[in-house]
């Protein structure tokens, strides 16, 4: 060793020696914070999605069980090097949700077959009256993502919660039932599901609606090759698919205890909107101020949006059949029905 590096590292620290010329570091405006509200399955899934498409480049995992949040976040950081080198840390601490341009919330009690509605209702609204007002005291202009079920329900209730403006609160709603809905179409096909167009609205529950009037390939509807096509009249019983989708989330659980991957897939592809401002169409839970279905209600269901970096930017104006409209108004009623006996409760 010569004289000079023998000076410099009787000096130095390993750090000061290493990085030579080091300066003090701008504060980066270019970095995207996400927070991500719970770390059961869906959580880490939605974590996960997020951290391949490399759109986060810190992320933090918030559960008050604070010792799940830290392992998985620590389990996820040590390959970190084939995700972008983010920043992944898990806490119980909600200030650490500051300045997130996304929260996502999929907290909540843990999803059983055929568990009704107002039995999850009953369990998370607690949940989310203290966990809504206390992230977005942090993170008062990030954009809310709902994942916890029921979704359409849950996201009023975080939108007069966190006192956001309606376009910043989104639920996940039947984006998932939409893309079942194209891949079981897909398959009867024998084509990608990337070559259909399909989409179901209004309640993520029993009573979505199956938009079969808009399936198509390449421009093509198959309403134009089969008239009952999705109907009771239709002799190749496509009908059948919607049934499969509503069934899906229960059929999941009873095989693997859980529905989690094709959630956080689908919340992936909604934050990407988001923070990348795409403005691409998908069929999110957002809220009508008197339902234009033939409800006179104030609701979140889902409609085919424009999602950027405000949220969603604007609706679209699909000329939906007459069967269509009379089941999406029927769709709305259900959401009321529930919706109404929880409505005194956030007073």
């Amino acid at each position: 060793m010569n004289e000079s590096r023998k000076r410099l590292t009787e000096k130095a620290n390993t750090v000061e020696y290493l990085l030579a010329n080091k300066k003090g570091q701008l504060p980066d405006s270019h970095q995207v914070k996400v927070a991500i509200l719970g770390s059961g399955y869906t959580g880490v899934a939605v974590a996960v999605s997020l951290l391949f498409k490399r759109i986060a480049s810190e992320l933090v995992l918030i559960d008050v069980n604070e010792s799940l949040a830290r392992a998985e976040a620590q389990d996820i950081s040590h390959a970190g090097a084939f995700l972008g080198n983010p920043s992944i840390y898990g806490t119980k601490d909600y200030s650490e949700a500051r300045d997130a341009a996304v929260c996502v919330i999929a907290a909540g009690a843990k999803q059983r077959p055929e568990q009704t509605q107002e039995d999850m209702l009953r369990k998370n609204l607690d949940i989310f009256k203290t966990l809504v007002p206390n992230v977005c005291k942090f993170a008062p202009n990030s954009v809310l993502v709902i994942v916890s079920s029921p979704v359409d329900i849950l996201s009023y209730v975080a939108m007069k919660l966190s006192g956001f403006p309606p376009n910043r609160v989104i639920g996940l709603g039947t984006f998932l039932d939409s893309c079942r809905f194209r891949y079981l179409i897909s398959q009867k096909l024998g084509i990608a599901p990337s070559s259909v167009q399909a989409m179901i609205i209004g309640e993520n529950g029993t009573t979505s609606v199956p938009v079969w009037s808009a399936v198509s390939v390449m421009g093509m509807k198959l309403k134009d090759i089969n008239k009952e096509i999705g109907t009771k009249f239709d002799p190749e019983g496509w009908n059948k698919l919607h049934n499969k989708v509503v069934s899906s989330t229960d059929d999941l659980i009873r095989k693997k205890g859980y529905c989690s991957w094709g959630i956080g897939l689908c919340v992936g592809e909604i934050v990407d909107a988001i923070i990348r401002n795409t403005c691409v169409c998908l069929t999110v839970s957002t809220f009508l101020k008197g339902c234009k279905h033939g409800l006179e209600k104030d609701i979140f269901m889902s409609l085919p949006c424009i999602i950027g970096r405000n949220g969603v930017q604007s609706l679209i104006r699909y000329q939906y059949t007459e069967e269509e409209q009379e089941l999406t108004t029927k769709s709305c009623k259900s959401i009321y029905e529930l919706q109404k006996t929880i409505i005194d409760k956030l007073e």
